[in-house]
């Protein structure tokens, strides 16, 4: 499957949650608890389709509690933009 990476480019306005045709974004670099932010975004039934994740590094703590909520995840090649170079992208779908 092919996503557009200039979709995956944090807004000018500096958003931090955006939509985009294929997916909710959600740019947590730099961010204190970014897994925590993320199951608080799915819990709170904010995301309708995909939701991708734009981290620091590999959020590996994140994998086992998304498997446990019924949500896949896939690494996707990191496309966004000036100012994060060796940033983490992370798709994720609810099962079913």
């Amino acid at each position: 499957m092919h996503y557009d990476h200039h979709d995956h480019v944090r807004p000018a306005d500096g958003s931090r949650m955006w939509r985009t045709a294929d997916a909710i974004h959600i740019d947590l670099r730099g961010f204190p608890a970014p897994v925590t932010t993320v199951l608080q975004t799915i819990e709170n039934g904010e995301v309708d389709t995909a939701l991708v994740g734009h981290f620091d590094r590999g959020p590996i703590l994140l994998y086992p509690e998304l498997e446990e909520r019924g949500w896949s995840h896939e690494v996707m090649e990191s496309h966004c933009g000036d100012g994060c170079e060796g940033g983490f992208m992370l798709r994720m779908v609810r099962w079913g």
